[in-house]
């Protein structure tokens, strides 16, 4: 392939404005050339501003683009993929690949038919918070690692970054993908996974409503408790009705411990020492411009993705696991209750 690779965009949101647009005008290895959005405002704002419009989905496949980004709602994502990588474009998916493990599993049975390229932009997993805690960890800073806890509160589900001509509430509704668990949970597994602590032997997890009301279908608590083959302890714990943000992390050792309150705050503490702030060091480029870089050379060039769909499969795996474990335990006519299984 000569030249930039010719990039479709299927979906024009509030997330290919404030980050995908800002990123793809510093590659030169992509040009956008088309955009497809079922919101005729949306594509009217497309146009002005000087990328050609499609208002089929089918005429932006059918064109000369060689990707496509899929930057809509998670309930799409599945069709939207299949439907794209059988047109042979290569894909670049926003988070989460697709809302069940099965889709995923399949998404990556049609890449493989079709020998396309795909990656997912988990862009978390590049975070300075979290390069921090994997930094830290293996230096061994903190001696032999007994738990990790990875925790994300906001007040409200962020239903309000979503624009206003397309479904303001969209992250609120199942049938969307919303939900805590697939919006922050995914990023936070993610992180957890990349760790690489060793395999998931045991999950409990909680999955709550606590603003209630009948304005959403989904969870807007989710807390999981993993266990690994290392015996390291692993928690998740994403709240969008806290006003508290901090700690993000707590990481744990038989010599330290590890307290981190946002991406440049840290702090470890040691028994009978005093408190010591915790240097960050800065990555040569930022994650989700590697992610892209490395989407280009895969395309072009057969390199290794940044963000592999076989990762992501992994972490869908996992959310699949805390949403089974997390329902309600059952009550039998003997008054016996069956609670739900660690698996």
């Amino acid at each position: 392939m000569s030249g930039p690779i010719r990039l479709g965009m299927i979906g024009f949101g509030r997330i290919v404005e404030l980050v995908h647009l800002p990123l793809l005008k510093q590659l030169s290895q992509f040009q956008v050339c088309g955009i497809f959005d079922i919101t005729p405002q949306r594509l009217s704002l497309a146009a002005k501003r000087g990328f050609p419009v499609y208002p089929h989905l089918e005429q932006l496949l059918e064109s000369s683009v060689d990707a496509v980004l899929i930057a809509t709602p998670p309930g799409s994502h599945f069709e939207l993929a299949q439907a794209s990588m059988r047109f042979g474009k290569h894909i670049l998916l926003e988070k989460p690949v697709t809302v069940t493990a099965e889709e995923a599993i399949e998404l990556h049975r049609t890449a493989m038919l079709e020998q396309r390229i795909v990656t997912v932009f988990h862009n978390r997993r590049y975070d300075q918070d979290f390069l921090l805690v994997k930094r830290m960890i293996e230096e061994g800073s903190l001696g032999v690692l007994k738990f990790v806890e990875r925790r994300h509160h906001m007040f409200g589900s962020g239903a309000a970054f979503g624009v206003k001509s397309f479904r303001r509430q969209w992250r609120n509704e199942k049938s969307y993908g919303g939900g805590a668990l697939l919006d922050w949970g995914v990023h936070l597994i993610d992180q957890l996974l990349q760790l690489k602590l060793g395999r998931i032997s045991g999950v409990s997890a909680t999955m709550e409503h606590l603003w209630g009301g009948d304005d959403t279908d989904v969870e807007d608590y989710v807390h999981a408790l993993m266990k690994t083959d290392r015996n390291i302890l692993l928690s998740m714990d994403v709240n969008f009705a806290s006003s508290a943000g901090a700690p993000i992390w707590i990481v744990g050792g038989d010599q330290a411990t590890l307290t981190v309150a946002s991406n440049n705050e840290a702090y470890l503490y040691e028994a009978g020492k005093t408190v010591k702030p915790v240097r960050y060091e800065h990555p040569l480029r930022e994650g989700p411009e590697l992610i892209y870089s490395s989407f280009a050379d895969a395309v072009t060039n057969q390199g290794k993705l940044a963000v592999t769909l076989e990762e992501a499969i992994e972490t869908m795996k996992l959310l699949d696991r805390i949403r089974v474990v997390s329902q309600p335990s059952k009550e039998y006519p003997d008054e016996n209750l069956i609670f739900s299984a660690t698996i």
